[in-house]
């Protein structure tokens, strides 16, 4: 029976354990508080609290560990990195994957002994290349992942009279202004910039950009109503 086991309660872990259950019989989420254990048990999960200082020897009694998958997906990058620490101390051959929120995070988490790191934003970074690549995922992606929220993916291709137009990224106050974040700016030739690398922040937008935002539903119909263009 394959068996997978992940470390944290929050959007990424929730994330990763719906999309385990078409392939795995047995998952269970550990987390280090009794509030969230309450909260997990009332969505569904089969759930557990650990402590950081346990002895993980008793997993050799509770999974057959050679179809078992652990994820570290706490929330603060010097946890992720002391439990994976402490997996692989115990089991030589556990297959760890861990969260990383940065290179550097990254970088530890691989020398403390995980077999594979996930950069936090990768998801999302595919998630727009899947999008972008081909358009009407979009649709898909909003009834998928955000149809029991508020939350909407939308594109946005700038007209010629918009005043933005000459604009940086950087020195526009999306979230102050509209409620929104930008995701990704197309540019006319196809070539595809996100939003935290430099080339993104410092060319000017042009007529034709095409910029994916997130934003929650209300204000994305407001950024609608103000502007043309826009594209859900």
């Amino acid at each position: 029976m394959k068996s997978a086991v992940i470390f944290g309660y929050n959007e990424f872990a929730l994330e990763i354990a719906q999309s385990l259950k078409t392939k795995y019989s047995d998952i269970t989420l550990f987390v280090l508080e009794d509030s969230d254990r309450n909260l997990l048990k009332d969505k569904g999960f089969k759930v557990s609290k650990f402590d950081l200082s346990d002895d993980w020897s008793m997993f050799e009694t509770d999974y057959d560990l050679e179809h078992l998958i652990v994820f570290c997906a706490l929330q603060e990058s010097s946890e992720n990195i002391f439990l994976t620490i402490s997996l692989r101390a115990t089991f030589e051959k556990l297959l760890i994957i861990a969260l990383s929120t940065d290179q550097e995070s990254g970088r530890k988490l691989k020398m403390a002994g995980a077999n594979k790191i996930i950069p936090i934003t990768q998801t999302t970074v595919n998630i727009i290349t899947e999008m972008l690549e081909r358009p009407f995922v979009t649709e898909i992606l909003n009834n998928i992942l955000y149809a029991d929220k508020d939350l909407k993916i939308m594109q946005w291709e700038l007209p010629a009279d918009v005043e933005f137009i000459g604009s940086n990224i950087e020195d526009i106050d999306w979230k102050y202004r509209f409620g929104l974040v930008v995701l990704a700016v197309i540019r006319e030739n196809l070539d595809t910039s996100f939003i935290y690398t430099k080339k993104a922040n410092s060319e000017p937008l042009r007529e034709g950009d095409i910029l994916v935002i997130i934003g929650f539903k209300y204000d994305i119909a407001n950024f609608e109503s103000m502007y043309k263009g826009v594209t859900e």
